[in-house]
């Protein structure tokens, strides 16, 4: 499957790992929750494989809260805490962000389809300088199956009024495993780019439409 920039009709965006450089916090974050309520953690390139996916069940690696004497509420409050503390350890890609306003400049449809929460996205969207570019956002509390089902996708191809027969040219941006298969079983296009949370030999294994390497690289493949 090729990607002709000319013949793109919407363009849906990651968050983590694509426009902004969060890995190390989100590791960093769930490694203290995992010490704290559940007295054990993971390997790094176990907990980086949970990013991309929702933090109700990046929480559950080890089991239930309530079977460790605490609540989801909790946990995830105490993770999103913790994060917001740390917050100036994220890095934002303006090379990318940039490109999602170019975007919508050129009329391209644009919207967001993120594994983070409603709560997750609202304190790190400001921080982005897009949020004017972003005609949907798709959290994983607006669908009942998240990443990496493509209901996130679908939903936002509906919300921005994509018909069925153009679809096949909309483009999903992300930088995981589960980025690609959502995009893929939601039967869009897909850009995997290799600065995020998966190497680019897992992503190479998903079968993206394209493996991006730098931003340069991305920008002539948007047609930006």
């Amino acid at each position: 499957m090729s990607l002709d920039p000319k013949e793109i009709t919407c363009l849906l965006w990651d968050v983590d790992g694509t426009m902004v450089d969060t890995t190390e916090l989100i590791v960093s974050s769930l490694d203290y929750i995992f010490r704290k309520y559940y007295l054990q953690t993971a390997a790094e390139s176990a907990i980086r494989g949970l990013i991309g996916t929702p933090l109700r069940k990046q929480i559950r690696f080890f089991g239930e809260p309530v079977d460790y004497g605490t609540t989801e509420e909790a946990v995830t409050q105490d993770f999103i805490q913790y994060y917001e503390r740390n917050r100036d350890r994220e890095r934002v890609l303006p090379e990318v962000t940039q490109l999602v306003n170019a975007g919508f400049t050129k009329g391209i449809p644009t919207g967001l389809v993120t594994s983070k929460n409603r709560e997750e996205l609202s304190n790190t969207l400001p921080r982005l300088g897009i949020a004017e570019s972003i005609q949907v956002a798709v959290t994983a509390d607006d669908v009942v199956h998240p990443k990496p089902a493509p209901d996130g996708i679908l939903l936002a191809l509906q919300q921005l009024d994509i018909p069925a027969h153009r679809r096949l040219n909309a483009v999903y941006i992300g930088d995981t495993v589960h980025d690609m298969r959502e995009g893929g079983d939601a039967g869009v296009k897909t850009i995997a780019v290799t600065w995020g949370a998966a190497t680019p030999e897992m992503l190479t294994a998903v079968h993206p439409t394209v493996i991006c390497a730098n931003f340069a690289q991305l920008r002539a493949l948007l047609g930006l």
